[in-house]
């Protein structure tokens, strides 16, 4: 019986790296909304079928990848995902590690479409600190969201736009004053 599991898990582990590479590929020709599973299947030299297996449909396929990335994120480079409270760390840390992505992850955050990998990702993020505590848990739910929403889409549009003007900005620069609005807003830095 093992061998047989065995043998199950090498194909399902082939499988989900050949898609993996597959999208890669794609990812350097085009662009996530051309992206479909037809495509992908035909790159990899899987049938639909066998894809489906594994995902349920193409977004699926794209939040696995997505996972992977906050994954690599929490258990590699975020120091303080147990501490809520640290929201100026949470938005230096997150920008650094996706300033030192490769391409295809900043192609993925900057890429509009149907699929918004980028607010997913902030999404989750977000989500996984809630987890282990919520800083705004003492407002009414309603404001709350709201609050989130703000932090999460002032971040996402502040990466976007950062990426959009070539990176003039140092990594480091552009983390502290992601972070400093967060916390401070722009006041503070009016003259």
């Amino acid at each position: 019986m093992r061998t047989v599991e065995k043998k199950a898990d090498l194909r399902v582990l082939r499988t989900r790296a050949a898609l993996h590479e597959a999208f890669n590929e794609l990812m350097e020709e085009t662009t996530l909304d051309r992206i479909t599973v037809k495509t992908l299947t035909e790159r990899a030299g899987i049938n639909r079928k066998t894809f489906y297996l594994h995902f349920e449909t193409i977004e699926a396929f794209y939040d696995s990848i997505m996972n992977g990335i906050m994954d690599d994120f929490f258990e590699n480079y975020e120091t303080t995902a147990d501490d809520p409270y640290d929201i100026d760390g949470h938005a230096r840390r997150f920008f650094l590690f996706l300033a030192s992505q490769p391409s295809i992850v900043e192609r993925l955050i900057c890429a509009p479409g149907l699929y918004d990998f980028g607010e997913r990702i902030y999404r989750t993020q977000m989500n996984r600190y809630k987890s282990v505590g919520n800083p705004f848990d003492w407002m009414p739910s309603d404001q709350e969201e709201l609050v989130k929403s703000f932090i999460r889409n002032t971040a996402l549009d502040f990466y976007r736009q950062w990426v959009r003007e070539g990176k003039t900005v140092s990594e480091d620069t552009a983390a502290q004053l992601l972070s400093d609005l967060t916390c401070h807003g722009v006041e503070h830095l009016m003259r």
